[in-house]
């Protein structure tokens, strides 16, 4: 598949956006950290969320330096690990964000043993929720942000650290490239017997002509029908959404609600 100019602009856009978001959110969680003494607190705040702002926003931009959104030719597996090491890391800190912003809240209000101890702490739990401004927990509960941490990225995270990595494959290909790639494999296990080097590296050369790039990641093939993932918009999507979130959690964590939502 190719990207439309028009689609190729709106990325632009979004790109930048994203990467000043991230930064300015990380900056105002530096002059957050400042205002407090506690030193838990003060680390979830500087060495927890900020740092993950830092990272977030060095993952979005190496993923689209590495691999960008006009590429017609598929990656040499090399780069394409570096993109898939990127996303790896961009996924682990969007999930663990929330939980520095969650620790925050809870210590700064002395929440912990309200909440049941450290297992009851997190944004998307009811023991914690249930203290947040009502801002906060409408957000938290709206169908879009309770459906994006549940079904993807609860979901792929999981996968991520206990099951499968996330995976970009390597070229969408014909069913017609497929069998020629297929042969080359075939082909490439008599050479290696004789020893016969030249003509390896060309059936090498041959393969990383075929087909074009793929824009999408999964993580199994078996445990489930297969779900790709257009990864460029939902980089940016999701850090747009952490952006987001981010802002309206530093303007609200101050305040604590009598009910929950």
């Amino acid at each position: 598949m190719t990207y439309s100019e028009e689609k190729l602009a709106y990325f632009e856009e979004e790109f930048r956006r994203v990467t000043q978001g991230l930064q300015d959110l990380m900056q105002r969680t530096v002059v957050a950290e400042q205002e407090f003494e506690d030193a838990k607190l003060k680390e979830h705040l500087l060495h927890g969320a900020a740092r993950r702002l830092s990272i977030l926003k060095k993952c979005v931009e190496n993923i689209f330096d590495h691999f960008p959104p006009t590429v017609d030719a598929p990656l040499q597996m090399d780069v394409l690990y570096d993109v898939q090491i990127n996303l790896h890391a961009y996924f682990i800190n969007l999930y663990g964000i929330f939980d520095n912003w969650a620790w925050s809240f809870v210590l700064r209000h002395d929440l912990l043993k309200a909440v049941g101890g450290k297992h009851g702490v997190g944004l998307f739990r009811e023991s914690t929720r249930k203290h947040l401004a009502k801002p906060l927990q409408e957000y938290l509960v709206s169908n879009a942000i309770a459906s994006w941490h549940e079904d993807y990225l609860k979901s792929y995270r999981d996968a991520l650290a206990h099951r499968i990595p996330l995976y970009i494959p390597p070229a969408e290909v014909t069913k017609e490239e497929g069998e020629r790639y297929k042969q080359l494999e075939r082909d490439k296990i008599g050479l290696i017997r004789a020893m016969d080097w030249d003509a390896l590296e060309a059936v090498h050369e041959e393969q990383r002509d075929i087909g074009r790039p793929s824009f999408v990641f999964l993580h199994s093939y078996e445990e489930e029908p297969p779900k790709p993932v257009l990864f460029h918009p939902q980089v940016l999507s999701d850090g747009l959404a952490i952006v987001e979130f981010g802002n309206l959690f530093l303007e609200n964590w101050g305040e604590l609600a009598e009910h929950g939502v």
